[in-house]
């Protein structure tokens, strides 16, 4: 298995007038295989029939390769099932499709759509595309291109839609809208800037731009999405008390350890720690949420909240469609670390409480998994639980 973290991010703007999104960014992660699958898709036209196109593309494109299904039969099938366009009579919507492997392996299919930016900290990659020819269907003639790279440390990939270079066409000096070199050039000036960027940013800044171009009305739906391969970053969750009271110190020096950043939630779990490590308490406690008990300031550890409804908020963030403009409230940090870091780990003490008979512990335990199935799976975090 790769020690390398796969950051992953993706940015989209709607066509001038439009409340719906024509390209759609679908992820999946599969466990057990330590795989990872983005497709980017653009639905003809724009608006609701546009997104309709797109969605059935991506979700199709999803699970013909996680299936391992032949590029070219699969490429045909997506293309063939589509519904046609009433106004056109043909089915029709680009798409760009990555499998990041185990061992940072990309396989990548492109049909009708810019080919992939592949940075790494030698400058611009270039590789050879296979070109397949599609030969069943409205489609026959048209091309796929697949191409494979072998990722490295601080690589890069970005790919978008053609709103992207397309955007400005027509206008001041972009005759032919804004050309592929140009982006590649304009996303290397930004990596030199902010070589650590994450790929969300960068893939806001790269669509931004396109709206710029655009002045401030896209002409089509912009979309980009980006892979950065990184050190990983690290976050320990640490909950509850141990079952057994003699397994306190195990826990604590399990917490000590752990090299990355962490956080506390529980006000017992937090007396545990500070008891067997000998933590020094930093001033008083401070209200910071209103729905929410105070937060504590514990040396060497990056947050101190209570526990169950702290970590039943930041669930219920997680699940959000969108997470922007978080206040400044206990939950929210947590989720901030949390989108922050690569690895998660959770530290989970399992002890019940006689008085709530086991209730709280049930009710942590499924809190903690739902948590970590919205990050495995919403996230594509890396995410690992020890109990005690």
């Amino acid at each position: 298995m790769s020690n390398l973290h796969i950051n992953i991010g993706n940015f989209q703007k709607c066509k001038n007038g439009q409340n719906s999104f024509g390209d759609v960014f679908l992820t999946k992660f599969v466990k057990e295989e330590n795989r990872r699958i983005l497709v980017l898709s653009d639905g003809m036209g724009s608006g609701i029939k546009a997104n309709v196109l797109a969605t059935l593309t991506a979700s199709m494109a999803l699970n013909f390769v996680k299936d391992l299904k032949d590029v070219q039969h699969s490429s045909e099938l997506i293309m063939n099932i589509l519904p046609k366009c009433s106004e056109r009579k043909i089915s029709y919507s680009t798409f760009t499709i990555l499998d990041i492997k185990d061992d940072n392996t990309v396989e990548m299919i492109v049909y009708d759509s810019p080919l992939p930016i592949i940075l790494s900290k030698h400058g611009l990659e270039r590789i050879k595309w296979e070109e397949i020819e599609l030969h069943d269907g409205e489609h026959t003639g048209k091309q796929i291109f697949i191409g494979k790279y072998k990722a490295n440390l601080e690589d890069r990939i970005i790919f978008f839609t053609d709103g992207v270079t397309q955007s400005g066409i027509g206008l001041n000096s972009n005759i032919d809208g804004w050309e592929y070199n140009d982006v590649i050039k304009y996303i290397q000036d930004i990596l030199i800037r902010d070589k650590s960027i994450s790929s969300k940013d960068l893939s806001a800044k790269i669509v931004h731009k396109a709206e710029l171009n655009d002045e401030l009305k896209m002409k089509d739906d912009a979309s980009c999405a980006a892979v950065f391969f990184r050190e990983p970053r690290e976050l320990l969750i640490c909950t509850g008390p141990p079952r057994e009271k003699t397994r306190d110190m195990e826990y604590s020096f399990k917490f000590k350890e752990f090299k990355g950043r962490r956080v506390v939630c529980g006000g017992t779990t937090a007396e545990i720690l500070k008891r067997e490590l000998d933590i020094k308490e930093l001033g008083q406690m401070k209200k910071i949420d209103e729905d929410l008990p105070p937060i504590s300031f514990f040396e060497g550890v990056d947050l101190v909240s209570e526990g169950i409804m702290t970590l039943s908020k930041v669930e219920k963030i997680l699940s959000l469609k969108w997470i922007a403009d978080l206040k400044d409230g206990s939950a929210e940090r947590i989720v901030k670390l949390i989108l922050k870091n690569d690895k998660i780990k959770f530290l989970v003490g399992t002890a019940t409480n006689e008085y709530h008979h086991g209730l709280e512990y049930k009710m942590r335990i499924q809190i903690v998994k739902s948590i970590i199935e919205l990050l495995e799976e919403k996230f594509l975090k890396n995410v690992d639980i020890e109990m005690f």
